[in-house]
């Protein structure tokens, strides 16, 4: 549950920053992972890592490819459950940032 509450409030968190900053995506996906520790039948998040792809307009520049980095990796520390949970649970960001073909 905890997983499924990160990447739903990260996505969310992207998407209106990505809105907000005046980039246009054609696509936006999400993989999450993350890693647990089970000891005495105890399970512990360990790390959460995020796996953004942003696809924008095939007009995109150089600079909008790089503004698009910089908003996935600032959605991390803007999301609510993120907050929550820093400081326990190591989070990370690997976005991709491609460019429509149409």
């Amino acid at each position: 549950m905890l997983l499924g509450a990160a990447a739903t409030c990260y996505l969310i968190t992207l998407a209106a920053l990505l809105e907000r900053s005046g980039l246009t995506t054609s696509s936006l996906t999400l993989m999450s992972e993350a890693t647990v520790d089970v000891t005495n039948n105890i399970f512990t998040y360990e790390a959460i890592k995020h796996s953004p792809i942003i696809t924008l307009t095939k007009d995109a520049s150089q600079d909008d490819i790089d503004k698009a980095i910089r908003i996935a990796h600032k959605a991390e520390g803007s999301c609510m459950i993120s907050r929550a949970v820093a400081g326990n649970v190591q989070l990370s960001t690997e976005p991709t940032v491609l460019t429509s073909s149409m």
